[in-house]
C-alpha cells in the first residue's frame, strides 16, 4: 500500500488542499483532503545572507553612485544650480536643460565572472551551492540557496560645452568612484576598478558642438537564485502477514 501527497492545483488564495490516496495495486482504495494554509516558501528572511537588508544589483549600483555624486557636491558647497547630475546614456531631454554639463551611464558588458586571477579563463556559468535553509513552517521543504558571481563594464562619460570643462569633470569623476570604491563593497559588491579612459571625443547636435570623454569600471556581484525542493516525496506502507 502507497500513500501519496497531492497539492490542489488551483492555488488561488490562502488555502489549498492536501490529498492523501490510499492506493493498492494501482486500485484506489480512499482518499482524504484536508484544508491547510499555503505558504511561499520563497518568503524568508535574507537578512542571514546579505550585510544589508536588500540585494546588491546593477539598479543598487547605479543609485550608490548617484547619491556620492551628489553628496560629494553637497558637502563642496555647489550650487544646485551649477551641481552635475548623472543620468542614463543618450537622455532625450535637450542638452541646456541640464546646464553646461552632465554625466551619463551605460552598461557595456555583462557576463559570467572569469574565475581565474587573470580573468581570462573559463567563466562561471553554472550557478553553485551556497546555503541550504529549512523553515520549522514548511517542514516537508528545503530551500536551496544558489549563487554565481556576474562581471559588469559599465561606462560614465562626463559631457561638457568645452574641452577644459569635460576633462577637469572626467578626472574628478575618475577619483571620486576609485577613492570611495569602499562604498560599493560595505553594500554587496564582490570586486569594484577603474578599467581606463576611452578617447576624447565630440559630437554636434542642434548646432551645439559638444565634447565627451568616456570612463571604464569594471563591477562584480554575486546574484542568488533559491530553489525549494521536497524532502518527502512518498511514503510507502507494506502490510505483511506473519
Amino acid at each position: 500500500m502507497s500513500i501519496f501527497e497531492k497539492i490542489n492545483e488551483m492555488l488561488s488564495g490562502n488555502e489549498g488542499l492536501f490529498k492523501i490516496l490510499y492506493v493498492d495495486n494501482d486500485e484506489l482504495l480512499d482518499e482524504k483532503e484536508i484544508a491547510i494554509e499555503l505558504n511561499n516558501p520563497y518568503a524568508f528572511d535574507v537578512s542571514s545572507f546579505l550585510p544589508n537588508n536588500e540585494v546588491f544589483n546593477l539598479d543598487k549600483f547605479l543609485s550608490l553612485t548617484k547619491e556620492l555624486i551628489d553628496n560629494f557636491q553637497e558637502r563642496d558647497g555647489i550650487e544646485d544650480h551649477l551641481k552635475v547630475k548623472l543620468v542614463e546614456e543618450y537622455p532625450p531631454d535637450n542638452f541646456a536643460d541640464f546646464g553646461d554639463e552632465i554625466i551619463c551611464y551605460r552598461l557595456l558588458r555583462r557576463e559570467p565572472a572569469k574565475m581565474n586571477t587573470k580573468a581570462t579563463g573559463r567563466p562561471q556559468r553554472k550557478s553553485t551551492y551556497y546555503y541550504d535553509y529549512k523553515n520549522p513552517k514548511a517542514p516537508g521543504k528545503v530551500l536551496v540557496v544558489e549563487s554565481r558571481p556576474v562581471d559588469h563594464k559599465i561606462e560614465f562619460t562626463c559631457w561638457s560645452k568645452t574641452n577644459k570643462m569635460a576633462n577637469k569633470r572626467a578626472i574628478w569623476l575618475e577619483k571620486l568612484l576609485i577613492n570611495h570604491s569602499w562604498i560599493y563593497e560595505v553594500h554587496g559588491s564582490e570586486r569594484f576598478h577603474w578599467i581606463d579612459r576611452g578617447p576624447d571625443t565630440y559630437t554636434t547636435s542642434n548646432n551645439q558642438r559638444l565634447v565627451y570623454r568616456p570612463i571604464n569600471f569594471f563591477l562584480r556581484y554575486r546574484e542568488f537564485e533559491i530553489k525549494t525542493y521536497p524532502t518527502i516525496r512518498n511514503i510507502v506502507l507494506e502490510n505483511k502477514l506473519i
